[in-house]
């Protein structure tokens, strides 16, 4: 009897201990759960969505292609502009016309989404309107410049195509010149050039996908590496940055909730048949900056290397607004 008393006296300390071990350890994951909520980082084991905050653009310069100072931003003013505060505005890329900067990007009133145009004058952003509108979803108006024409490739998804514009009243009135890819549902289309190859790179299901093409209007077949990559990292965040023989492309960062960051990835190497690239180690290069414009996140830039040797940008915020914070168990890719 001495000994089963002494053996239940144990086993009472045991469990004890364990349960102390349990609350102490869900009273540690409670309170990180806790920061990161309150400082906006990636919930472990969770997703945020966030509603009641929008995006917003804004530009800004720097020394360093890599390294910007989201507090000197020259953010886009809505109130001078009109532009309601619950109208998303995101995904821009900067275009130059005529010794002047334009700024294309999508606006979204929350059912419909089109591209939008504003030229900088005087050091700000003014407004001009609607440059291009579908019936369907409309959004990344990557912009680029070939031989001396200059065109537009919006996401057009519904449409299942990635389509070339072009136009004759810039920046207006953009017509389709060319598909590039037929019944394919893709997002974020960007493209670039490498050794007198074409490629662009496209999303689709969580797939970062590759496709080639021996000159833009050519014929594009997709890679053999492709998809490269599936899950996270695979949305483009703007425009590939090529300079002094290196091609970096930014992705966005879904990891805890929608367009958190931008993080680049060199390739290292690439051809019609192969394909490497590294994550750089001085990741992310934006992320979401304190209480402010983009204080949720961030998940585009544009990158374009100035006469003077400086560079100049364009990205978006996730933090125009009051935001409500909600968790579910996906991490919302």
């Amino acid at each position: 009897m001495k000994i089963k008393k002494g053996f239940k006296v144990s086993t009472m300390k045991i469990i004890k201990k364990i349960i102390l071990f349990i609350f102490i350890l869900g009273f540690i994951f409670s309170g990180y759960i806790a920061y990161c909520y309150f400082s906006k980082k990636p919930v472990p084991f969770f997703g945020r969505k966030i509603t009641g905050a929008y995006y917003s653009i804004g530009s800004s310069t720097s020394k360093k292609p890599l390294e910007w100072n989201i507090k000197q931003t020259k953010v886009f003013n809505r109130e001078a502009n009109k532009i309601a505060g619950n109208l998303l505005m995101a995904d821009p890329f900067l275009h130059e016309y005529n010794g002047k900067w334009y700024a294309f990007f999508e606006i979204m009133n929350g059912k419909h989404a089109d591209i939008g145009v504003a030229v900088e004058e005087n050091g700000s952003w003014k407004y001009l309107g609607i440059a291009l509108d579908e019936s369907v979803h409309l959004s990344y108006p990557f912009m680029l410049k070939k031989d001396g024409i200059t065109y537009m490739i919006p996401e057009t998804k519904r449409h299942e195509q990635v389509r070339l514009y072009k136009t004759d009243n810039f920046p207006f009135d953009w017509k389709v010149d060319k598909v590039l890819i037929d019944k394919e549902r893709l997002v974020d289309a960007t493209l670039f050039e490498k050794d007198k190859v074409s490629y662009i790179l496209a999303t689709k299901n969580e797939e970062l996908k590759l496709y080639y093409s021996d000159s833009l209007h050519g014929t594009w077949q997709e890679h053999p590496s492709s998809p490269l990559k599936t899950g996270n990292y695979t949305r483009s965040a703007g425009r590939v940055f090529q300079e002094d023989g290196k091609t970096i492309r930014f992705a966005q960062d879904h990891f805890g909730g929608y367009g958190r960051a931008v993080y680049g990835f060199s390739i290292d190497s690439i051809s019609k048949t192969y394909y490497k690239e590294t994550q750089l180690p001085n990741n992310p290069i934006l992320k979401n900056q304190g209480d402010s414009w983009a204080k949720n996140g961030m998940h585009h830039i544009d990158i374009h290397k100035l006469p003077n040797g400086t560079y100049k940008a364009i990205y978006d915020g996730y933090g125009y607004g009051t935001e409500k914070i909600t968790f579910s168990f996906s991490n919302n890719f």
